[in-house]
């Protein structure tokens, strides 16, 4: 199947450098996020979709919302694609990337031992793509709309960057990258 993830496009949060993994917080798309979102459903537009993803994010929906207006579909909420729940909520990210980059292994490391490691993302991210192949077929194009970190995670898993890259590059807003997913090999049995 062919899976076609977007950054949400810019926010409040991402103007004032602050972290956000929960929905509740009011994160919503700037009017320069506005204007990009319409310029990514442009370039949308001819695409066949035949499911949406976001996350819980009111940033993901309000991103495919616009996307949307030429697709029509439902948009399905995917709480496994939500941001990192690093420990660091309203705070800088500067200070969640520096409190990572100090540690011994930054994959591994969880923010008072009880929040996601980037590891624990990454086993996140898998479990949606099972998911999907589970659900949809190989001949489907689904759309995801979600966070930065999620896309690198992706990226990641389709060996386009390494984990160094997923550490220090963010991916870009309301830019979509596309990946191939297979049905696991037991599942075409």
């Amino acid at each position: 199947m062919k899976l076609i993830a977007t950054r949400h496009a810019e926010t409040n949060y991402n103007v004032k450098d602050l972290v956000n993994y929960d929905p509740s917080v009011d994160v919503h798309l700037t009017t320069k996020g506005i204007k990009q979102a319409e310029d990514l459903a442009k370039q949308l537009k001819d695409h066949h979709f035949d499911a949406i993803y976001i996350s819980r994010l009111p940033r993901t929906r309000q991103t495919a919302e616009i996307i949307n207006r030429y697709h029509n579909l439902d948009l399905i909420v995917e709480e496994l694609l939500d941001d990192t729940k690093n420990g660091f909520e309203g705070q800088p990210y500067s200070e969640a990337k520096g409190w990572r980059d100090a540690q011994p292994d930054p994959v591994t490391a969880r923010y008072q031992d009880k929040y996601e490691s980037v590891a624990d993302m990454t086993a996140r991210v898998k479990r949606f793509l099972d998911k999907i192949r589970t659900t949809h077929s190989n001949n489907d194009t689904i759309l995801i709309v979600t966070s930065s970190h999620l896309i690198k995670q992706l990226r990641l898993l389709n060996g386009e960057i390494t984990i160094q890259q997923l550490l220090c590059e963010p991916a870009k807003h309301a830019t979509y990258y596309t990946f191939e997913i297979q049905k696991n090999t037991e599942e075409q049995k």
